[in-house]
C-alpha cells in the first residue's frame, strides 16, 4: 500500500478518539529530551528482552544486521518524543506494520514489544521526570504508545489480509477463464452427439460440473470484494432491495415457480447499510430459500417488523416452506465451501453473513419442526 493510499481519516480518529492533542503535547515538550537522550538504551534493552524469546530469537539470527536494528529501534523512540504526528509519522508507523507482515512477525510479539517500550518509558520517567509531573507524563506517554500500536496494528492486518485475499483472488481469476473455455467447447461437443448416444449424458455431467465451478468462482470473487469493500452507510428502502434480488433470481430463472408473498412494516421503509452488500445479501438467502421450498408448495414469506431492544433495529424474516434443516447444521452453514446442495458452492450464506455483519446487523436461521425454515435479519434503523 502506497503512502497516499493509508486510511488517514481513520489513523486520526485513533489520535482523536485517544484524547492526544497540541495541549497534552505542549505539557510533554519540557520533558522530551529525556527519552530522547535514552534512545541508545533502549534499543540495546528491548534487542535483549527479544533476543532471549527463541521464535523472536529466530528472526533475530535470520535477519542479522544487529547495528541496524539497534539503530532502527533507536530512530522509533526518538522519533516518538521528537516528531509532529503528522502524515509523515503515520507513514513511518504504517511502514513498520507492514514489516512485520514481511518478516513474519506474529502480531502477539508486536503487542509484547509495546509493553516492553511502555515498561522502560516509566523507568525514565519515574528515574528523571519530577515528581509532581509523573502523573500527567505518564498518561502523555501511555496515548502516545497506544496511538502507534493500533496504526502498526491496523497496518499489519490490512497488509496480512491484502495479501491472503490477492492470492485468493488470484487465483479465481486463473480459473474462471478455463472453465468457461472448457465449458464452452463441452456444449460444442455435445451438440455433435445423439441425445440417445451415452456419451450425451457424461457431456451433460461434465457441463454441469464446469458450471458448477464458474459459479464457485464467482461467489469466491463475490466474497473477495465485498471483504475488501468499505461500506458506505445510507437509508435504503428494504423493499426496494428486495424486489431488485426477487429480479435478479428471476433472471437466472431460479425463482419461476416460487410463489412470493411480500408483507412489510410499512411504518418502518428503511434500514441503515450499504446498498451492494445489501443486495448481496438478500440476493443469496432468497436463492438458498428457494432451492431449499418444497417442490409441492414453492411458497416463501417475507415479513418485517422494528424492534426497539436491545437496539433500534428492523427485523426481517424471510420463511420458505421446505424440510428444516438439522440444529447441529445450522453453524456450518456459515463456514465457506460447506453445501448440502448437489451444485451448491457454500459460499451464499457467508456472504449473507458478511454482508450483515459488515452493516452491524445479525442473521439467525430457525428451523421451524414440520413446516420450514426462518431466516431472521435485524438491520440498524437509520
Amino acid at each position: 500500500m502506497s503512502s497516499e493510499s493509508l486510511p488517514y481519516e481513520k489513523l486520526y480518529l485513533f489520535k482523536e478518539k485517544l484524547g492526544i492533542n497540541e495541549s497534552i503535547l505542549e505539557q510533554l515538550s519540557p520533558y522530551r529530551d529525556h527519552f530522547v537522550g535514552k534512545t541508545n538504551e533502549f534499543a540495546t534493552y528491548f534487542y535483549g528482552v527479544f533476543s532471549e524469546i527463541p521464535e523472536t530469537r529466530r528472526i533475530l539470527t535470520y535477519m542479522g544486521r544487529q547495528k541496524y536494528l539497534l539503530e532502527a529501534w533507536a530512530h522509533w523512540l526518538g522519533s516518538l518524543f521528537r516528531e509532529k504526528l503528522d502524515d509523515e509519522f503515520l507513514s513511518y508507523l504504517w511502514r513498520i506494520g507492514k514489516r512485520h507482515v514481511e518478516v513474519n512477525l506474529d502480531q502477539r510479539f508486536t503487542n509484547l514489544g509495546f509493553s516492553v517500550a511502555r515498561q522502560f518509558c516509566q523507568r525514565v520517567i519515574l528515574a528523571e521526570i519530577p515528581t509532581g509531573k509523573v502523573g500527567i507524563i505518564s498518561q502523555i506517554v501511555d496515548k502516545l504508545l497506544d496511538f502507534c500500536l493500533l496504526v502498526e496494528t491496523d497496518a499489519y492486518i490490512e497488509a496480512s489480509t491484502h495479501c491472503d485475499l490477492e492470492v485468493i483472488r488470484g487465483i479465481a481469476d486463473r480459473v474462471r477463464n478455463p472453465v468457461t473455455v472448457i465449458g464452452g467447447l463441452l456444449k460444442r461437443l455435445q451438440k455433435q452427439v445423439d441425445v440417445k448416444d451415452p456419451t450425451y449424458s457424461v457431456f451433460e455431467s461434465l457441463i454441469s460440473e464446469s458450471a458448477g465451478c464458474e459459479l464457485l468462482v464467482a461467489d469466491i470473487k463475490t466474497y473477495i470484494e465485498m471483504f475488501q469493500h468499505e461500506p458506505t452507510f445510507q437509508a435504503i428502502s428494504v423493499e426496494t432491495l428486495i424486489r431488485a434480488a426477487l429480479e435478479r433470481l428471476h433472471v437466472e430463472k431460479i425463482n419461476e415457480n416460487v410463489r412470493v408473498e411480500i408483507d412489510l412494516d410499512q411504518t418502518a421503509p428503511f434500514v441503515m447499510g450499504s446498498r451492494s452488500d445489501l443486495h448481496n445479501m438478500f440476493y443469496y438467502i432468497l436463492q438458498n430459500s428457494m432451492e431449499a421450498v418444497n417442490s409441492n408448495d414453492p411458497y416463501i414469506r417475507i415479513c418485517s417488523h422494528p424492534v426497539v431492544t436491545p437496539s433500534r433495529s428492523l427485523e426481517i424474516e424471510i420463511f420458505n416452506a421446505g424440510s428444516p434443516p438439522k440444529e447441529e447444521d445450522i453453524e456450518k452453514f456459515f463456514y465457506p465451501f460447506y453445501s448440502t446442495k448437489a451444485n451448491g458452492t457454500g459460499f451464499g450464506l457467508p456472504i449473507a453473513k458478511l454482508a450483515v455483519r459488515k452493516c452491524y446487523g445479525k442473521l439467525l436461521i430457525q428451523p421451524i419442526s414440520g413446516k420450514g425454515t426462518n431466516v431472521r435479519i435485524m438491520l440498524p434503523l437509520p
